[in-house]
């Protein structure tokens, strides 16, 4: 029986990922920060849940052995751990930005050195990395986030040569628009906007995120929905190293313009 490990397994994309891969017959090493709190993934068949918070170096170190010590070897790493912190860079505290960096890009970085040796020992396998349409191109107010985003982008790529000799492909999925508690979850809003410089445009554009959603009107996918593309990431057996799910059109949109020409319509959006 294949093993898969999830980060930020306990809601969204993640839970989701691990209900699919479960029910496909694979072992689900399910992570998360607080996994005495899970209560449907730890009564499913073939899931096990186990703590690994991406930023504490240490947790990830116990997760690791605990789960060689279950499985033995693994065949996919799904690195889906999230966080997004919207407003100005300038009102951004160091320590909201290092949060986007250490879970982002940071956390994701060192569980993936860590649980490269399972995977190498298995002769074979996947490292799937939670890019976003955020990470090919880009949008007012969210700079620490598609910075990272880039950032796994340029990982994922250049940590595939490396690890081809042992027959392992490393993958990125880039969703758009996905149902799910993200903004409830893992969204931070940077403070002091209200009578700051930024106040008129961040605040409008704060105003469109948070938006109420007409159900009738909601186009985003729904969290299975990638999970599906996760599993044929994890199976389809090619080098791909990109897969998108509710964003190829908003990205090839990107791609019928200039650079010039992104810029003056993003700039000509946020300040109204």
């Amino acid at each position: 029986m294949k093993t898969i490990v999830i980060t930020g397994a306990s809601s969204g994309i993640g839970k989701e990922t691990a209900k699919f891969f479960a029910k496909e017959g694979w072992n689900v090493a399910a992570t998360m920060r607080r996994p005495e709190k899970e209560t449907e993934l730890s009564a499913m068949e073939h899931v096990k849940c186990f703590r690994l918070d991406v930023t504490d170096s240490e947790s990830i170190e116990e997760a690791y052995h605990e789960i060689r010590k279950e499985y033995g070897t693994i065949d996919v790493l799904f690195n889906n751990a999230g966080y997004c912190l919207f407003g100005p860079l300038e009102l951004s505290s160091e320590e909201q930005i290092r949060r986007t960096y250490d879970t982002l890009l940071v956390g994701l970085t060192l569980v993936t050195r860590r649980f490269i040796p399972l995977l190498r020992e298995n002769g074979s396998g996947v490292i799937i990395n939670t890019s976003s349409v955020g990470g090919v191109l880009t949008l007012p107010m969210t700079p620490t986030y598609h910075a990272a985003k880039y950032a796994v982008e340029g990982l994922t790529e250049a940590l595939s040569y490396e690890l081809a000799p042992f027959h392992i492909d490393v993958k990125v999925i880039e969703p758009g628009g996905i149902k799910t508690d993200f903004w409830n979850r893992s969204f931070v809003m940077t403070e002091g906007v209200e009578g700051s410089p930024y106040e008129k445009e961040a605040g409008a554009a704060l105003g469109g995120f948070l938006a109420p959603r007409d159900p009738k009107e909601d186009n985003r996918a729904e969290a299975s929905e990638v999970a599906k593309v996760v599993f044929n990431a994890a199976t389809d057996g090619t080098h791909h190293w990109r897969y998108t799910v509710a964003s190829q059109e908003f990205i090839d949109w990107r791609r019928t313009m200039t650079d010039d020409e992104w810029y003056a319509l993003q700039v000509k959006n946020y300040m109204g």
